[in-house]
């Protein structure tokens, strides 16, 4: 039987991992909560929407306050700009207490037997879990919107899009192998890389998992593939010219991707560091 003081470390690590897990989960639920309230927002700003609140505006005015179907209108967006401030700290509040746990369990795994090993499965496991955040969580948001005469502020078209939302895009538009490259670099392969590299902690006397290890790691370059073409996205419709149409948002799924990425490769490395080649 395992005395208590020495389990009781592993079942605090347990804890942890849970409460990551949840972390992860009220991310991504506020992450939604946000997009639907922006494109709620969205809805209430664009042209043909303003035309519509312009001509509620000219008739309240003409009926001397009788009719107050525009001020009505204007309260509504103002709720709906303080759910959205709301939703967005929630999703920041979420994502740092994330990132915490995660330091949190990276040092405890250290800590109770400071082996190279048990701190790259740890950093494997926090990966796994920022993976599937990642995936499902929006990474970034797109706006086209123009200062027009009368109308003021208008927004043309709004777009919130993460890795499976726009393979789902690319699918429904007919494009089914950059569906399928997306699918296989972004969701498969990531997935079985790290899946392969935790199963040898079940079987580290099999050859098999040295080599599944050695295949998830030369596996992990690919996996920088999103954070590159995020990058590459933002820079392209983000400006800060004077009349510029376009901007573009980081949302919290860049973050739990990126995360990701760097935790399986230093987890994988770690892993094998501490798990020398027979043949060598």
């Amino acid at each position: 039987m395992i005395p208590i003081p020495r389990i009781l470390p592993w079942l605090l690590l347990a804890v942890l991992f849970a409460a990551l897990a949840g972390s992860g989960w009220q991310s991504w639920h506020q992450a939604r909560a946000y997009e639907q309230v922006t494109r709620e927002i969205v809805h209430q700003l664009e042209a043909e929407q303003l035309l519509d609140n312009s001509g509620e505006r000219l008739l309240e005015l003409l009926s001397f306050g009788l009719y107050d179907g525009y001020t009505r209108q204007l309260e509504r967006l103002e709720q709906a700009k303080q759910r959205q401030a709301e939703h967005r700290r929630a999703v920041q509040r979420a994502t740092q207490l994330f990132f915490a746990l995660a330091g949190a369990i990276l040092l405890l795994a250290w800590l109770i037997r400071r082996r190279p090993g048990d701190l790259g499965y740890a950093a494997l496991g926090v990966a796994l879990v920022a993976l599937v955040v990642g995936l499902t969580t929006p990474i970034l948001s797109l706006e086209a919107s123009r200062e027009l005469p009368v109308i003021g502020q208008t927004l043309f078209q709004f777009q919130s899009k993460g890795v499976l939302s726009s393979i789902q895009a690319l699918r429904g538009h007919g494009d089914l192998w950059l569906a399928l490259l997306l699918f296989l670099f972004s969701v498969l392969l990531p997935t079985l890389k790290t899946l392969v590299a935790l199963l040898t902690l079940f079987s580290r006397s099999h050859s098999l998992s040295l080599h599944g290890l050695r295949l998830s790691r030369h596996l992990g370059k690919w996996s920088m593939a999103d954070v590159f073409v995020v990058a590459l996205l933002v820079v392209f419709f983000s400006t800060d010219q004077p009349g510029g149409l376009t901007h573009a948002e980081i949302q919290a799924g860049l973050w739990f991707f990126a995360a990701y990425v760097v935790l399986s490769l230093v987890g994988s490395q770690l892993i094998a560091a501490s798990w020398p080649d027979p043949a060598s």
